[in-house]
């Protein structure tokens, strides 16, 4: 096994705060040179990610807004945000209402990414615990639609949970993680967001999303991020059956490294996006939130529009 499928899928904000070994990429230490910026994309203000078909980077801390102008001259349109976990590495000094304002105005699309609790069986230090694998999910999800809406993120925002790498063949372990993931995606609908779900096509994360995707009363994510670092910008992959997630898929296809782009240099991760926004409504149902002490009034719930 090489290097690289030994150690996919390690988003750098996971990469500092857990500890993780650095790791080389396919094209690591290759000069990036500029080419001619594709035309400026109007203002947007609608759900995160929304309806897109391109490419997005995400790095560690949000840039500044002159390094965001700046790459207005690469060739992506898309930024991941680490708005929220226990487990989010970096100071988010950038990371405000007004900076998303600014970049939405600009054009920039967000992929919100949120660093929770990680697998009971896997090596990091916070992981879920196995018997309070749903509330943990739900409380997770509840700090998550905080931080959404104070940084001003659309109503049916997609917000991912970023799940690291764990190893196959702990049959507590994945029923923790799908616990955990069913109850964030379920709490986040109540929130009036989507759920998403990133982790490697290298990590047991994948393989249990897709064996619990068609599971009676699994709350399966709405989107689904995945990783293998082979520098090909498509989001069908053989790990992934062509009928799950459709239109509702992106890839992380190239891992740690640096471009430059109208003279600011940043460390990232590629990624390639492939969307629908779906046609989800929000409703309201039985006042039931207050509890939780992140909504007053009422739950809202998402259902599909007829």
């Amino acid at each position: 096994m090489t290097l690289l499928a030994s150690r996919l899928a390690l988003r750098r904000a996971a990469r500092r705060v857990l500890a993780v070994a650095a790791v080389a990429t396919l094209l690591a230490g290759a000069a990036v040179v500029d080419r001619p910026a594709p035309a400026t994309a109007a203002g947007y203000t609608g759900p995160h990610p929304g309806t897109f078909t391109g490419l997005g980077f995400d790095t560690c801390a949000a840039p500044s807004n002159a390094a965001m102008k700046a790459w207005l001259q690469s060739p992506y349109r898309a930024v991941g945000i680490y708005i929220g976990g226990v487990n989010r590495g970096c100071a988010q000094a950038n990371l405000t209402k007004e900076w998303v304002s600014t970049q939405q105005a600009a054009g920039w699309r967000f992929f919100p990414l949120y660093v929770g609790l990680q697998a009971p069986c896997s090596s990091y230090q916070r992981r879920i615990d196995p018997a309070r694998a749903a509330t943990q999910g739900r409380e997770a999800a509840d700090d998550a639609a905080t931080s959404a809406r104070n940084l001003g993120l659309a109503a049916r925002s997609t917000i991912i949970l970023d799940l690291e790498r764990y190893p196959a063949g702990d049959a507590t372990c994945t029923g923790a993680v799908d616990t955990f993931v069913s109850a964030w995606t379920g709490r986040l609908h109540e929130h009036g967001f989507l759920a998403g779900v990133y982790t490697s096509v290298e990590s047991a994360g994948l393989r249990d999303q897709v064996a619990a995707y068609a599971r009676p009363g699994y709350a399966r994510p709405d989107l689904i991020d995945f990783a293998r670092w082979d520098g090909i910008r498509t989001v069908s992959d053989e790990a992934i059956p062509a009928s799950y997630w459709p239109k509702r898929r992106m890839k992380q296809y190239r891992g740690d490294h640096h471009e430059t782009w109208g003279g600011v240099r940043i460390n990232i991760d590629s990624n390639y996006l492939e969307l629908e926004q779906p046609a989800y409504a929000v409703r309201t149902a039985q006042p039931q939130l207050r509890r939780y002490g992140t909504l007053s009034g009422t739950l809202r719930r998402l259902t599909p529009v007829r």
